[in-house]
């Protein structure tokens, strides 16, 4: 019985992650009133690599978290996206007439850093980028795989929709963010490390930029951001990922192990 639920599991590891990562982060839906467990696709990602690949696959896994030699200006590119469209966003918000919010005290965003760094949506990062991208690439150009990613990191946000925690606006705002995500883990062998910085840069942004508008105006904030990191997006497939868009793996190896370039 084990034997055959295993090679089930190892027949349909992708699958299988899914299902684990989601049953993982909802768990805690309903006593929490509509949040997700951050860490479920990193947890299900060291569970089916266990199962599937061993000591070696999870020690893969976390070699990619600990990739910190990428070049500076990976650094410099993931920590200056979020704040250029937020910074955009809400410039062109004030200027099509928005007014300002009642702002938090400045040290309440102190008082939420260490909040983020245990609890961010950096740690989906793992599961989503370091196990299920690069298998999600084979057999497909980059751009594909983040075209289908999205729709599963969209739905894993399912709840949160559902709980009025965010709008439905932040499809189009996972969308454009996965297309970006595969660039830079593509663009830097694999570092896992550099997204998570992206997606904690994107937590703080919001932590920073979303208290300043309200009702309307903080709607219209939403969909700003989001166009933005369209065209942020589209500008990497344009500029970034023209060559490449059209290479697939030829082997499950060099997409596992060694991705493709560009998105």
């Amino acid at each position: 019985m084990l034997s055959t639920l295993s090679t089930v599991i190892k027949r349909h590891s992708l699958l299988t992650f899914f299902i684990l990562a989601y049953a993982l982060s909802w768990c805690v839906v309903i006593p929490t009133g509509g949040s997700l467990l951050p860490w479920g696709p990193a947890l299900a990602a060291i569970i089916m690599l266990a199962i599937t690949e061993g000591k070696p696959g999870v020690k893969d896994l976390l070699s990619q978290m600990g990739r910190w030699r990428v070049g500076f200006i990976w650094y410099v590119v993931a920590l200056s996206i979020p704040i250029g469209y937020s910074l955009a966003a809400a410039g062109l918000n004030f200027l099509f007439g928005a007014a300002i919010g009642q702002l938090d005290p400045w040290y309440n965003l102190l008082l939420l850093i260490p909040l983020l760094l245990l609890l961010g949506g950096q740690w989906e990062e793992p599961g989503w980028t370091g196990y299920a991208l690069p298998r999600l690439q084979v057999g497909r150009s980059a751009l594909a795989a983040s075209l289908i990613f999205s729709v599963f990191r969209v739905g894993w946000h399912l709840p949160l929709f559902l709980y009025g925690q965010i709008d439905w606006v932040d499809i189009l705002f996972n969308i454009a963010m996965q297309i970006v995500v595969t660039w830079l883990y593509n663009s830097t062998h694999r570092s896992v490390l550099i997204v998570m910085v992206l997606h904690l840069m994107q937590n703080v942004s919001g932590g920073l930029f979303n208290p300043m508008f309200s009702g309307g105006d903080a709607v219209n904030y939403a969909w700003l951001k989001a166009a933005l990191y369209g065209v942020i997006a589209i500008g990497v497939i344009v500029w970034a990922g023209a060559a490449h868009l059209s290479r697939r793996p030829s082997v499950q190896a060099e997409a596992v192990g060694e991705p493709v370039a560009g998105v």
